[in-house]
């Protein structure tokens, strides 16, 4: 293949502004045949991540402190409900997820669902889209911080609080300045080893309490069915933020050594997913049973002993650890997109130094501190935000730009999966609303 045919399908030429409107409707889908696909989807990248330093990032980025829900959920939803829509939103969601895979093996000039939505669905696309998955983002990097502030206060009650916070926004700017995310990987890995060692508490608080409530040895029962129509509801929304992170998945894919490997990053990342929630959720459950509480740490609080005590405090530092961890991957996209608006707006900046790479980070952490101080509770209804944005840019928008960019594809299959994830986000937000209420 010649060099002109390996070029993206819609060249980002800065000096001519005519192509910024056009969409896949007016491409000659016979000029993209498999060949090519197979041919994009070999791209190497020799400093990119290896299949599992990819895997590393992609589990910590879907293993979010949401999984302390996870156990509440099976008693509010029941077992039968729980186990099938964990598994059935899992798989869709990588199904989803390989989607956007598809998208930019088709056209390697996509480097965000920004840039996707532009390609297909022109300038309005493009500005639904990202502000979706910017909202989207920005609110979980404001969670994140607001947590790891909290926390820490909560360790070092002597420190005030806004003392907390300024420690927490250092400690999570600072990877925000690690360029590569295959050194970010390994920061994932502690992220992920620490959601490990928190599962691990659980079970060892659970055999070394002889008696119920929070015991392994005298397990409680569990609810077959859903309390309510409303806790089957506020499942599904967790849910759905527990499979959220579609907005970081061009930035993973992209990052890959072998492109070829992305397949196999997903299978592994969400089927080790899948079995860590089912895992923790039982063991959680069956501890606890009724007295199952929103956050199962707080039931293990509520179940230390002198003995274990120390457990406590651990367990404090992993939810300090793991949100300091998932911040500068969940801000890569952020800082792409507004690289690329900068780059067209500001042709003069040059966005490839190392000094634009640490000032964009360092503004857009800074404007993640503001609003967690002008709004320092606003992660309450976040659980709102999440089952409506989430299920926009992590499941309906990859199956419209699939259909977009591939013509042949099984529209009624589609078409039914769209419906189906239609219903769940609207089921997941008023479990939200529920919930909030509550």
């Amino acid at each position: 293949m010649s060099k002109e045919e390996q070029q993206p399908l819609i060249e980002n030429n800065e000096n001519d502004n005519t192509t910024i409107g056009i969409n896949y409707d007016s491409i000659n889908y016979s000029m993209i045949n498999e060949g090519d696909v197979s041919i994009s989807n070999e791209i190497e990248n020799p400093e990119g991540c290896t299949a599992p330093q990819a895997s590393f990032n992609m589990i910590n980025l879907l293993a979010g402190l949401g999984i302390m829900s996870i156990p509440y959920c099976l008693k509010i939803g029941g077992a039968i409900p729980s186990v099938f829509f964990l598994i059935v939103l899992g798989f869709t969601a990588k199904y989803t997820a390989r989607l956007i895979g598809k998208c930019i093996q088709k056209d390697n000039s996509i480097n965000s669902l920004a840039i996707m939505g532009l390609k297909l669905f022109g300038k309005t696309g493009c500005t639904v889209i990202s502000t979706f998955f910017i909202f989207d983002l920005f609110f979980s990097m404001m969670a994140n911080l607001i947590l790891v502030k909290d926390t820490l206060h909560l360790v070092f009650p002597a420190i005030p609080p806004y003392v907390c916070l300024l420690i927490a926004y250092s400690c999570c700017v600072s990877l925000t300045w690690i360029k590569k995310l295959v050194t970010l990987s390994w920061v994932s890995l502690i992220g992920l080893l620490s959601m490990f060692a928190l599962f691990v508490i659980l079970v060892f608080n659970g055999l070394v309490t002889p008696n119920a409530p929070g015991s392994l040895l005298e397990r409680q029962e569990l609810n077959m069915w859903p309390e309510s129509f409303l806790g089957f509801c506020t499942i599904l929304g967790i849910f759905e933020m527990g499979y959220s992170g579609h907005s970081v998945l061009p930035s993973i894919y992209l990052s890959l050594k072998k492109r070829k490997n992305f397949k196999s990053v997903l299978n592994v990342s969400f089927s080790w997913i899948i079995i860590f929630y089912l895992m923790f959720g039982f063991s959680g459950a069956l501890m606890y049973g009724q007295q199952t509480l929103p956050q199962i740490v707080q039931n293990i609080h509520s179940t230390l002993n002198s003995k274990t005590y120390f457990l406590g405090t651990l367990i404090s530092w992993i939810i300090i650890v793991v949100p300091i961890t998932k911040f500068a991957l969940v801000m890569d996209p952020i800082a792409v997109a507004s690289t690329e608006f900068i780059k067209s707006k500001f042709q003069k900046v040059n966005t490839d130094t190392r000094a634009f790479f640490v000032t964009l980070r360092t503004i857009l952490a800074t404007l993640v501190l503001l609003a967690s101080i002008l709004i320092p509770k606003f992660h309450s209804v976040l659980g709102i935000i999440g089952a409506a944005l989430t299920s926009v840019t992590g499941l309906m928008f990859p199956i419209l730009s699939y259909l977009k960019m591939y013509p042949d594809a099984n529209r009624p299959l589609h078409y039914l999966l769209f419906a189906f994830t239609l219903v769940v986000s609207i089921l997941g937000t008023i479990g939200a609303f529920a919930s909030l209420k509550n």
